[in-house]
């Protein structure tokens, strides 16, 4: 059993102030992979003294996060966490929580076709569940 904090989610509106913010921060972005799944545009930020990061955009007005982003340009929209075992990972990161599944498993582009799953934790908010493999 293997649980690892692996990327958060930070939605915006545009990519253009955090891609300054992120770069600033010698972080490497990558190039904006657009998710037809997940009907967003993502950009990975990674650094070898800091945790990874997804700028994450809505491609239309039907885009999961277009709510989340009525209040604010930006704001942190989820923590991903890396595990082996999706069934005993979950029960063990969860630890009897009140959960929510809002997304069942599906490919996500950004990180080579590995299957994703995003839970609401009360308490906490969504996080994000990357299978390993």
């Amino acid at each position: 059993m293997a649980i690892k904090f692996h990327h958060f989610g930070l939605a915006v509106k545009t990519f253009s102030n955090s891609i300054e913010f992120f770069k600033n921060q010698n972080y490497e972005l990558s190039k904006a992979v657009c998710d037809p799944l997940q009907n967003v545009e993502i950009i990975l930020c990674t650094s070898n003294i800091s945790p990874m990061v997804e700028l994450i955009k809505p491609m239309n007005d039907t885009s999961p996060i277009i709510n989340f982003l009525k209040k604010s340009d930006e704001m942190i929209y989820h923590l991903c966490y890396e595990i082996d075992s999706k069934k005993d990972d979950i029960a063990t990161l969860f630890n009897n929580q009140r959960t929510i599944c809002v997304s069942k498993a599906k490919p996500a582009i950004v990180f080579n076709n590995r299957m994703v799953t995003f839970y609401y934790v009360k308490g906490i908010g969504l996080i994000e569940i990357l299978d390993k493999t």
